[in-house]
């Protein structure tokens, strides 16, 4: 027995290859897999077809599904000898810009490993979010199909495209029923090896205002729809206020936000200092907690809209309004009780040698749409310092690394086995 009190499964561990993780999380890093639809070729794509490459002369069953033209999917099961629950590793190919390479310190590709304070490092963009992550998981399951102890049930990897962008990679995976046979699921994103039970949900509205262009030294000719951003950006931290209020801080996630994130006058055209704009777009993140509702919050933003179209009917300070929802991603949870969790905090125990730690996902994850739109218990947890995604010199320590695979490993045979 282990000292969580499960079946020992520690001799699986010695199959876990640690150089050949550390190998392999390379030459994903190296392969540049940002999204960018103005550039050939500048897409998942390569790493997706060295992954299912991989996958394929491992030995798994492995599907190529392209989502759009250019960005696939990749889906690798491992099948179990007897009937029993089906768990799902997920963990994205696309990585975020690196911005300005001369303020990298390694080449952002590089997956450079360099000694830092006595731990090894490897620098690099998506070292942490998530090809370290899908490196884990991958070794993970490849270290219990080479062991050869039988599992009951089945293993699911998805390696979804555009986790970064609109997730179009995970949408069309439930879409297409790939994640119909699915009992629960363990999303591979960078937290710190933290158990992230509660994901915060994600709103994200645009607001047209609409004025009348007029020549800077005679504003009374048109209607300047700068005026109307401004009182609606006023409103919107109202709101923000008496929602945080309303549900308080909460335990893992903090306080709710509604963010003004960009403003853009005119919408078209060249912007000029001496010329009032035609129109205004605002956009707002916004990002929410449990006891929040996003059908409420756009009728409540809406109410303001037409509160503000009627309080300024007319006049070149005239407020007129249109609103579009561009993204709705619902606040997740998952219950302590849940097998998968007490899979991970099983294998955490017996990896770390101390109780884990549990926590909230800041940002939506593609775990985001398996818990709300197919009910499945999901749980985010992986390597890397969970501020560190997205900034310059990303990095992941090699011991985290691997100490993740392990629990990956660990975690799947707690949560099909015991």
């Amino acid at each position: 027995m282990s000292k969580s009190g499960a079946m020992d499964y520690s001799n699986v561990l010695d199959y876990l290859k640690a150089d050949e993780l550390i190998e392999f999380v390379q030459k994903l890093v190296r392969i540049e897999s940002v999204y960018d639809p103005e550039v050939e070729g500048a897409n998942e794509s390569e790493v997706a077809h060295f992954i299912y490459e991989f996958l394929k002369n491992e030995g798994f069953e492995v599907h190529m599904d392209e989502v759009v033209p250019g960005r696939p999917n990749v889906i690798g099961i491992f099948k179990g000898e007897e009937e029993g629950k089906t768990l799902l590793f997920e963990g994205h190919t696309d990585v975020v810009s690196v911005g300005d390479r001369e303020k990298w310190t390694y080449d952002p590709f590089g997956a450079e490993i360099v000694e830092v304070d006595g731990k090894k490092r490897m620098y690099g963009r998506g070292t942490i979010d998530t090809k370290g992550n899908v490196g884990a998981m991958i070794y993970a399951v490849k270290a219990i199909k080479d062991s050869g102890i039988p599992i009951k049930g089945n293993i699911k990897l998805c390696i979804p495209v555009d986790e970064e962008g609109l997730m179009i990679g995970i949408k069309d995976f439930i879409k297409k029923g790939w994640a119909d046979d699915v009992d629960a699921a363990i999303i591979c994103e960078p937290e710190e090896k933290n158990l992230c039970i509660v994901a915060k949900g994600a709103l994200r509205i645009g607001i047209q205002i609409n004025g009348k262009m007029s020549h800077g030294c005679m504003p009374l000719a048109g209607n300047n729809p700068m005026w109307g951003v401004g009182r609606l950006i006023t409103e919107i931290r109202s709101l923000e206020n008496a929602e945080k209020d309303r549900v308080g801080k909460h335990e893992f996630l903090g306080w709710p936000s509604m963010t003004p994130t960009t403003v853009t006058a005119p919408i078209k055209g060249v912007a000029q200092i001496n010329v009032v704009p035609d129109d205004a777009y605002v956009t707002l993140d916004i990002r929410t907690v449990p006891g929040q509702d996003h059908d409420a919050i756009i009728n409540q933003i809406q109410g303001i809209l037409d509160r503000l179209m009627k309080q300024y009917p007319d006049g070149d300070d005239k407020f007129d309004a249109t609103l579009e929802v561009i993204d709705n991603r619902p606040v997740v949870e998952c219950d302590k009780d849940e097998p998968v969790v007490q899979a991970l905090a099983k294998a955490y125990v017996d990896i770390m040698g101390k109780d884990p730690i549990y926590n909230g996902v800041p940002g939506a994850t593609d775990g985001t749409f398996l818990s709300a739109w197919k009910d499945i218990p999901t749980v985010v947890t992986g390597a890397g310092d969970r501020e560190l995604p997205h900034q310059v010199d990303e990095y992941v320590e090699l011991d985290d690394l691997v100490e993740t695979a392990k629990m990956y490993t660990l975690a799947a045979l707690y949560y099909l086995n015991d």
